[in-house]
């Protein structure tokens, strides 16, 4: 007696697997994506956010000041000698932070006067002054977190002579804080090497 055992091989269809692979990719896409932009939809691009600081701007010493712009006409010019100027990190974040302070002279009609390219203001000595070289001014090492820290201390104003500026000019001041995070100074704001 002999036994014949038939066997039947399985194949598949070449669609079939094609069809297969591509479903497969489209899952898995579709759930990395729903996992990316799922949660807070108010902040779509939070995985983008390395650390964790921003800063609050704080001047006293002189009257209308608002979102970082001091505006002083020419008859409040010597309430200048007292500004103060002071910046908060919050946040857990290890940053480097530089200072910018710009200012522009307006007539009445909104006209620009040309002016000094820098405001003799008293730099806090926790700062590099390198406003002659790139303009800004640089915290030397890390920002503390949840501290404010002076910028500016006061003003000399025996290098300041307002006489020959019209009656009805205005100066505003500009302060922007620009912070990196502390590992990315290179490449962010394009140094070589720290200004401190």
């Amino acid at each position: 007696m002999s036994r014949t055992e038939s066997t039947k091989k399985f194949r598949l269809n070449p669609a079939a697997v094609v069809a297969l692979v591509l479903c497969a990719l489209v899952a898995v896409y579709c759930v990395t994506t729903a996992w990316i932009t799922g949660g807070d939809p108010v902040n779509p691009v939070r995985f983008a956010s390395v650390e964790d600081f921003s800063y609050t701007i704080s001047v006293s010493g002189v009257d209308g000041y608002s979102d970082g712009v001091i505006t002083i006409s020419k008859d409040e010019i010597s309430s200048i000698n007292n500004v103060r100027v002071k910046i908060k990190q919050s946040g857990s974040g290890v940053a480097f932070v530089r200072v910018r302070i710009t200012h522009e002279w307006l007539l009445a009609d909104a006209t620009r006067l040309q002016g000094d390219l820098n405001l003799p203001f008293t730099i806090s000595e926790s700062f590099c002054d390198s406003r002659d070289t790139d303009g800004f001014i640089y915290y030397e090492g890390a920002f503390p977190v949840d501290k404010e820290v002076e910028v500016i201390t006061g003003f000399d104003a025996a290098q300041f002579d307002t006489s020959a500026l019209p009656d009805d000019v205005t100066l505003r001041i500009n302060v922007t804080v620009d912070a990196v995070q502390f590992n990315r100074y290179k490449q962010v704001w394009g140094l070589s090497e720290r200004p401190w």
